[in-house]
């Protein structure tokens, strides 16, 4: 036991996966097309402290207490958010962190990206069987092989009650033969006075839903990106 406890302690602290060191064959890239101040960022200490030094200009220019407040907010939220994200082994995330936010977002949000594994394909197969019947997942537009399912549950945050929205975007990762799947976690938070069919609300889904329509695969073969129903560069 003590030797996997290193073991795992290693490979959290050297960002290696269990699959580098078998030296499997690594998972195509893949990129998402994204609004001007939209970036991918990696769960690095480089890039917590990139978006810390972002918001604290951006408050910095407004000049007042209560900005300077929301910054210490901000920044605990950001650090806990990249200590979890580094534990859960994310692969990247996107958010509205840019100098140039051409497009404003009514409420904060982010797209967080994980792999998820399985033994199998017949144990793939069960789990996305589990979110469309259990959960309702249905395919995102035409994309049969892109699955969407929406959550929410309502938080307290201090004195405040907050509805805290995800959609989960499921996709088959291309040469993995169903035993890897791409998922794409697009959250954000409202209050509970603002409902679901509110036009902005329905304005940030739509939002989600074309930047993960837009997903393409790196170096993957025509062939395969045909099986999987996807783009590729």
């Amino acid at each position: 036991m003590r030797g996997l406890r290193k073991e795992s302690v290693f490979l959290a602290e050297s960002g290696m996966s269990l699959r580098d060191l078998l030296g499997a064959k690594p998972d195509p890239e893949f990129e998402l097309s994204l609004p001007k101040g939209w970036e991918r960022h990696e769960a690095s200490p480089e890039s917590q402290a990139l978006i810390e030094k972002r918001l604290s200009r951006q408050l910095m220019r407004v000049g007042s207490v209560d900005s300077m407040q929301a910054f210490g907010v901000l920044r605990n939220m950001l650090r806990q958010s990249m200590d979890e994200m580094r534990k859960q082994n994310v692969i990247g995330y996107f958010a509205p962190s840019g100098a140039d936010l051409s497009t404003p977002f009514p409420v904060p949000a982010s797209i967080i990206a994980t792999i998820r594994s399985a033994p199998s394909a017949e144990g793939m197969d069960g789990y996305i069987k589990r979110l469309i019947v259990d959960e309702g997942a249905v395919a995102l537009g035409k994309n049969r092989a892109l699955l969407r399912v929406e959550r929410e549950n309502v938080r307290g945050v201090g004195e405040e009650q907050v509805v805290f929205s995800s959609t989960l975007y499921v996709t088959p990762v291309p040469g993995t033969r169903r035993r890897r799947a791409l998922e794409l976690l697009a959250g954000y938070g409202r209050p509970t006075d603002i409902p679901r069919d509110d036009e902005q609300i329905q304005f940030v889904h739509a939002f989600f839903d074309l930047m993960v329509a837009s997903l393409r695969w790196k170096n993957v073969s025509e062939r395969q990106a045909l099986n999987h129903g996807e783009k590729t560069t």
